[in-house]
């Protein structure tokens, strides 16, 4: 009787994994699952603004580094930021949103770090849009039974930015304005020295 090749093949293999000498495939751990419920949690009450969910994702003492440089300690600090940029007599910002996309992980214990591209996008209360595509790198650790974010660091392109963009736009309204105001100074001075008559010497 004739052996079918493939199953004699299935079988070596079937038996070098009962064996141990074959890996198969690597699964998603639990702790990845956990992670990814976390970051879902986090972009979800980030994006329909419920400051108070975003808070229970966050150990007590973490801190977080803004887009401009400013460091909260603590989800109060984080509060208080977010309703100080976003609420109160003074709003800065009147709606964010973010689609994180993930670039790599590292898992070390109870730790972990995750870092990528916010894809964030800010509507200032003037009316002006910033999609600033800041980059973001998160420490996260396990707490009894859940994993919580400990640091959070946004950064944007110093060198190539919407803000950055605004600021030269705004730089070159007042240098041309500078520059047509001098200008017309300058023709002013001239056009009275060309007009002032000449004193006759004497004779």
């Amino acid at each position: 009787m004739k052996k079918n090749p493939i199953l004699i093949l299935a079988f070596i293999f079937v038996t070098l994994i009962a064996q141990g000498q074959v890996n198969p495939p690597p699964a998603e751990t639990g702790v990845e699952q956990a992670i990814t419920l976390l970051r879902d949690g986090l972009v979800d009450s980030f994006n329909r603004g419920d400051i108070d969910r975003l808070l229970t994702f966050l150990d007590t003492n973490a801190v977080v580094t803004w887009q401009n440089g400013e460091v909260c300690e603590g989800t109060a600090a984080v509060k208080g930021y977010y309703e100080r940029m976003m609420k109160g007599d003074r709003p800065v910002v009147s709606k964010v949103t973010a689609n994180p996309k993930v670039l790599g992980r590292h898992f070390q214990g109870d730790w972990a770090i995750s870092w990528g591209n916010l894809n964030d996008q800010f509507f200032l209360t003037d009316g002006r849009e910033l999609p600033l595509n800041s980059r973001f790198t998160a420490t996260i650790a396990r707490r009894s039974d859940r994993w919580l974010v400990t640091a959070f660091h946004v950064s944007v392109n110093a060198f190539d930015n919407p803000v950055m963009s605004l600021a030269v736009k705004k730089v070159s309204l007042i240098a041309g304005i500078v520059g047509l105001v001098a200008g017309l100074l300058g023709g002013m001075i001239v056009m009275r020295l060309l007009r002032r008559p000449k004193s006759s010497g004497a004779a």
